[in-house]
């Protein structure tokens, strides 16, 4: 019992390493290849943990190799565009000008509805508002209004707002997050300053700080006052 307890915990540490390695991707986002790759690394990690038999190696081996043939191939994609083509494929336009291209949908096997869903998700109800409709290459539709549909910007308006930093967390539930506070080129000193600044009595009383580069703080203690 206590082999498939250490053999599971090697083989979950072996596949999460792997997928670590080859990059961040969320599962709609995966092409093809990395799909199938996906797949065939669920298959091969349950192979020594089914079989205690199979040496421990005989599953991981494979699964090294099959991450580090994704990892070449993302290489080759990245070098040639030959390559990215045949292994990913190319967008492919599904609406133009509010009409349906009918022999791409026929080429992707889609139905009207199929894209009208994707349309509906993305905000949009009226056909003749799309000047395009895209699958990606991950199988996700993009879709680009017309310019008269497309929202105001303040750059329209000839207006000239503030612009704002990207908030990071640099205090959680009392505990300073120190890679942030790094990434501010912050100290610890400073945080606490500006925790008692906003309000609060210790370091352990804050839920929540966040800070942007730009100087924006919001902090929320743990009673559920914000400042």
């Amino acid at each position: 019992m206590f082999l498939l307890f250490l053999r599971t915990l090697l083989v979950y540490a072996a596949v999460i390493g792997g997928l670590r390695f080859t990059g961040k991707r969320q599962l709609g986002e995966l092409s093809t290849s990395e799909f199938a790759v996906t797949i065939l690394v669920s298959e091969l990690a349950s192979i020594p943990l089914q079989d205690t038999a199979v040496p421990l190696l005989g599953g991981i081996v494979p699964l090294v190799t099959l991450l580090a043939v994704e990892v070449l191939l993302s290489c080759l994609c990245r070098r040639s565009r030959r390559a990215r083509r045949l292994l990913c494929g190319n967008p492919c336009v599904v609406i133009r000008d509010g009409t349906f291209d009918t022999n791409m949908l026929r080429m992707l096997r889609l139905a009207p509805e199929d894209i009208l869903e994707g349309l509906r998700i993305a905000g949009v109800t009226r056909m003749e508002d799309v000047r395009y409709a895209i699958i990606e290459t991950n199988g996700q539709l993009s879709v680009i209004p017309r310019a008269a549909q497309q929202p105001l910007t303040p750059d329209d308006l000839h207006m000239q707002p503030t612009e704002q930093g990207m908030p990071l967390v640099v205090v959680s539930e009392g505990k300073l997050v120190h890679y942030n506070i790094r990434q501010l080129y912050r100290t610890e000193d400073e945080i606490i300053q500006l925790c008692r600044e906003r309000g609060a009595d210790s370091l352990d009383s804050v839920f929540l700080l966040t800070l942007d580069d730009c100087g924006n703080a919001f902090l929320q203690l743990r009673g559920g006052g914000t400042s």
